[in-house]
């Protein structure tokens, strides 16, 4: 261990001028190795150059060239924002993050899949032709209202059917939340919605927003609405379990002061609803090294982590501004209340985190304005730690980080798919060289030696109105970013969302040509 545990009394730059920045690929080696397995299994594997050249490709829902895609790729587009769905109420919009959460097995070879997928979306203003998600079909934690003035919370998630490859209905399941931006699967049918905003909302009357909501496939029951405390009060993005342990990881985007935390359930989770008997919530800390900066690292840099308790997971932040004219200061500002405890113990700092995913024993997520430039960095946290004697120290590693705009534009959402391969989100705007596009916002693929490929370029241009699709508005949406990616359990197809204008998609192709 002593490559990867600083000495008492060093600096963090004079450590990792020690031996750990120089480590180059030998430091990936070890988180990448059950994706380095996978990967070489397909048929013609290629996981260092991806898939080929992009070209516009054509919806065959809507006949719309919306995506840019490699050669022998297709994809169908769904759920966009205003479609109605079964339950007769509207498709929200600003479609976030996204999972397969449960498996339905049919008659014969057919089987349902359902996504739980979420809208990160505000107050919604008297009229908004896009109403609370589900307009009270489904369970609601907050309904406040306010006549003439606020319709109510738009945030919220819904559920989506995929069967016989296509999209077969969709349903609101959860709404009265607040900017859910990302979330997880959980191993047992749920998915954990993520509420990115902190509002002390009980002061005026509401309820408190900041807190992670879990939400079961509709046919394992209603959403209990019923927020999991002690998984903190701060701007959540995205959350990962491990099946082993149970333990969920919690991702911070709050700029530029964030966290990375572990939730300790009390309880061992088998069903939906377990996680809100509380745990116990902790801090990542670099052991060795009080008050880790891990916001500007480099491309291989490597760490032991331990964790440090946090004690009052609802705790207030630093400080609270208003959130618009004439409300009272009840918008959480500076850090997070969790964020403030751990520091106080030595824990580590990133600047924005975002996507969360557990793989074999590693948990990958991403800083998406972290590493050298401030265009992002892909973690990848061991679960079980290496070396020898009692302790065996989880680590830490930097397996990706952009140099460049050009190889990853702020990553944001990841995910990794069944044959090993890793992807993320863009969430930079895309490229713009003096008033031209280059291009949009991208799907990114990371490789075993922490290089990056392009996958998919978001090539969604409206010219014009769509029959049937009254809220799209015409526009150039390129610049919009991906979320949401995850793919089918066997891996034959990829889904992922547009935030806005609001669209899901469905794509297939020879991934065992590439690194996917």
């Amino acid at each position: 261990m002593s490559d990867i545990v600083p000495r008492a009394g060093l600096s963090r730059r004079a450590f990792l001028r020690s031996g750990t920045a120089t480590l180059g690929s030998a430091v990936l080696a070890a988180p990448l190795a059950g994706l380095q397995l996978r990967q070489h299994l397909g048929d013609r594997p290629n996981p260092r150059h991806g898939y080929g050249t992009l070209q516009p490709t054509l919806d065959r829902t809507t006949g719309l060239p919306l995506l840019a895609l490699p050669r022998g790729f297709s994809y169908q587009s769904y759920g966009w924002s205003g479609d109605p769905m079964d339950d007769g109420t509207p498709t929200p919009d600003r479609h976030d993050g996204m999972a397969v959460v449960d498996v339905r097995r049919g008659r014969g070879k057919k089987s349902e899949l359902v996504l739980i997928r979420n809208h990160e979306r505000g107050p919604t203003p008297a009229g908004d032709p896009l109403p609370l998600v589900g307009a009270g079909k489904a369970p609601v934690y907050d309904d406040i209202t306010v006549p003439g003035v606020l319709d109510g919370l738009g945030g919220g998630t819904t559920a989506v059917g995929f069967s016989g490859g296509r999209f077969t209905g969709s349903q609101a399941t959860l709404g009265g939340t607040l900017i859910n931006c990302a979330g997880g699967p959980t191993p047992w049918g749920s998915w954990l919605s993520c509420e990115e905003v902190t509002l002390r909302g009980s002061q005026v009357g509401a309820r408190d927003h900041g807190f992670v909501f879990e939400v079961p496939a509709p046919r394992r029951g209603r959403a209990s609405a019923v927020p999991i405390e002690d998984m903190g009060f701060f701007e959540h993005e995205a959350a990962a379990v491990d099946p082993v342990t149970g333990h969920v990881y919690l991702t911070e985007d709050n700029g530029p002061m964030s966290g990375f935390y572990r939730f300790r359930p009390h309880r061992r989770c088998r069903r939906p609803g377990d996680l809100e008997q509380g745990g116990t919530l902790e801090m990542l800390k670099v052991v060795g090294v009080d008050g880790a900066d891990l916001r500007g690292v480099a491309q291989g840099e490597r760490f032991a982590v331990e964790w440090v308790e946090i004690a009052t997971p609802n705790a207030d932040p630093q400080s609270f501004t208003s959130p618009a004219p004439g409300f009272p200061p009840i918008q959480g500002a500076g850090r997070s209340g969790p964020f403030l405890q751990g520091e106080a113990h030595g824990a580590a700092t990133f600047s924005r985190g975002e996507g969360c995913w557990y793989d074999g024993g590693v948990v990958y997520f991403v800083d998406t304005s972290g590493g050298p430039v401030g265009k992002g960095v892909v973690w990848a946290l061991q679960l079980r730690g290496q070396g020898h004697g009692r302790r065996r120290l989880p680590t830490l590693t930097a397996i990706f980080a952009s140099e460049s705009e050009e190889a990853a534009d702020n990553p944001d959402n990841i995910t990794v798919s069944p044959r090993g391969g890793l992807l993320v989100c863009e969430d930079g705007g895309g490229q713009v060289v003096d008033g031209a596009r280059t291009f949009g916002t991208r799907l990114i693929g990371v490789n075993e030696l922490g290089g990056s490929f392009v996958f998919a370029d978001n090539n969604v241009v409206i010219d014009g109105p769509i029959a049937g699709k009254p809220t799209i508005v015409p526009n150039d949406y390129r610049g919009n970013e991906f979320c949401g990616a995850t793919f089918s359990p066997g891996g034959r197809y990829l889904f992922v969302n547009i935030q806005t204008p609001g669209i899901t998609f469905a794509i297939e192709g020879p991934w065992e040509h590439g690194g996917l």
